[in-house]
């Protein structure tokens, strides 16, 4: 090892033991603080004042702070609603910041970026930087426990929206020159985008991002990231892989084969923007994470270290009703037609409480083949979805059934108190929804937030309990909802079938509500049994039949909505 590795390898050793050593007994303690899972006690404190609700860490939580502070690399698999990307964020500002640039004239390091966290989108970025916002708003005595811009930046692309706070735009770059000044001027502890737009940015300067300063690499919602078939998956599927592949190359397959190059492969034509004098940590994180999946980090892909990983998975059995027995969702399933009107779902049971759970086991996924599904693969396109948006206008044609949308402006006016979530088929325009959706009476914002303020308003609302005159209802998409936390939502629609790998898909969307132990309902709102004619063939659109088939999959018993047959 040179010295200059040997020097970088020491910065990442703790000064304290207080963020790599943890006694199991403080662990295993039933609510122990922030602090004595290695919080900084800056953080701590104003995390207490910013969110108040938030009082002390999950069991996931524990386990993901002291992890993070460590060296080791983590694979982390949880429930949504854990508090998975919280937490990341609370131990990534507790982290001791690595200062191994080159010197400067007057012989003191230079600030870089040490910390790079990968998002699917660029919401799941704003979220990001709204909490830290919070947590850097000074208190009442003047005191902040960090500079926001100094610390956090986020790189997406797009402009940032002129209505955001000062603090919160100076925080916002985009892979543009102003972006490279920015970052060369002032470069964060933190830096998360899409991996898009980072790969945007190493071609207009592949040097600002500092990439062989890092010392950590974290990617949230990660198998959303990947296109990939497994030795086993059958031809056809390998074949349906390749060409969305080739159509559309994944950024993130590209950016980690840089950062943790194998040794038998050729050297990657980004490698220059590069020299790894340090390998840095890798975190990987989702709810859904198949076995197969877990496997490739090791063999295929090659980014893991076998005996250099925590693996930080679910616990329990795999029974089916696992899943159930912490979770307070309730998950309800209705079909239009035009002759029935608007029915729930054969084999729907009636729920004697509205506390009442039906069970699910998301870890029954794990041991799916990866041919068990119609739709095996879930191809994301960065955040290629909200810019195409932008483009809409009210006029363009609604691919949604208007009795599909009745369905739920009647469901939204009887069932919902306060805040509520609609996920839209990738086809449908979100634009468009909510104009229908207005014209139907009901408050629909699109969950833009970047721009909207509804959307801000909600991420960081505390109480879903409260009843308001004019309920709001969200409208996105399924790309643009991942790892989105809304604290005060109690309902989530769907409609249509799930696109992309079914299952995970819908475990994603019943995963917005119920978090942190809530009462949640999901409300799958599908069009009846029909004929489609196509060319001189007939075909049969059977979506309860297929949503059956999904449930059924996950353990779920759908539930009775008390306002239909």
């Amino acid at each position: 090892m040179s010295r200059a590795s040997e020097a970088h390898a020491l910065s990442l050793t703790p000064k304290s033991a207080a963020y790599n050593t943890f006694k199991d007994d403080v662990l295993q303690e039933a609510h122990p603080t922030f602090e004595a899972v290695g919080i900084k006690p800056s953080i701590a404190s104003i995390l207490r004042a910013a969110f108040p609700n938030v009082d002390h860490p999950t069991t996931m939580q524990k386990k993901i702070i002291p992890a993070v502070l460590g060296q080791k690399d983590i694979l982390i698999q949880d429930y949504t609603g854990t508090g998975k990307s919280f937490a990341l964020l609370l131990a990534l500002l507790s982290k001791q910041r690595v200062k191994v640039n080159a010197k400067s004239n007057d012989a003191t390091p230079k600030k870089s970026i040490t910390t790079l966290l990968i998002v699917p989108h660029r919401d799941l970025a704003y979220q990001f930087l709204h909490w830290a916002h919070q947590l850097a708003t000074p208190t009442d005595d003047g005191s902040a426990p960090f500079s926001l811009s100094s610390t956090l930046k986020i790189l997406v692309r797009g402009s940032s929206p002129e209505n955001l706070p000062s603090a919160v735009r100076q925080s916002i770059v985009g892979p543009t020159e102003d972006g490279v000044s920015a970052l060369r001027d002032d470069p964060p502890h933190i830096l998360i985008g899409t991996p898009q737009a980072i790969q945007d940015m190493l071609a207009v300067n592949p040097h600002v991002l500092q990439l062989s300063s890092l010392s950590t690499v974290v990617v949230d919602e990660v198998d959303s990231q990947l296109e990939w078939a497994s030795s086993h998956a059958s031809k056809a599927n390998k074949e349906k892989v390749k060409k969305k592949g080739d159509k559309h190359p994944k950024a993130l397959k590209q950016l980690l084969d840089m950062l943790y190059p194998p040794h038998s492969r050729d050297t990657n034509p980004l490698e220059s923007a590069r020299t790894p004098a340090f390998r840095p940590q890798l975190i990987v994180l989702s709810a859904t994470l198949r076995n197969r999946l877990r496997t490739a980090f090791f063999g295929e892909f090659g980014w893991f270290r076998r005996g250099n990983v925590l693996k930080l998975v679910k616990s329990g059995s795999k029974s089916r009703a696992s899943h159930g027995a912490n979770r307070s969702t309730t998950h309800h399933v209705l079909v239009v037609s035009d002759d029935d009107g608007i029915r729930n779902i054969r084999g729907a049971r009636t729920v004697k409480t509205a506390n009442s759970t039906v069970p699910i086991a998301s870890e029954a996924l794990n041991d799916m083949e990866e041919g068990d599904e119609d739709d095996a693969y879930f191809l994301l396109d960065d955040d290629d979805m909200l810019e195409s948006d932008g483009d809409e206008t009210l006029g363009a044609v609604s691919v949604i059934n208007p009795a599909v949308l009745d369905a739920v402006a009647a469901t939204f006016a009887l069932d919902v108190p306060s805040i509520a979530l609609l996920v839209l088929p990738p086809t449908a325009s979100v634009r468009r929804t909510v104009f229908d959706l207005r014209a139907l009476g009901v408050n629909a914002h699109g969950m833009d937030l970047t721009a909207d303020e509804a959307g801000r308003f909600h991420l960081l609302s505390k109480d879903g309990a409260s009843v308001e005159e004019s309920p709001t209802l969200l409208v996105s998409t399924l790309s643009t909802t991942r790892g989105i936390d809304l604290p005060a939502l109690t309902h989530v629609f769907l409609v249509g079938i799930p696109d992309g790998r079914m299952a995970d898909s819908y475990l994603h969307v019943a995963g917005r509500v119920s978090r942190f132990g809530r009462n949640g309902k999901v409300i799958t709102v599908l069009e009846d049994r029909q004929e489609v004619k196509e060319k001189k063939k007939v075909r049969i659109r059977d979506e309860p039949k297929k949503m059956a088939l999904i449930l059924r999959q996950l353990g779920i018993i759908p539930a009775k909505l008390e306002h239909f047959d």
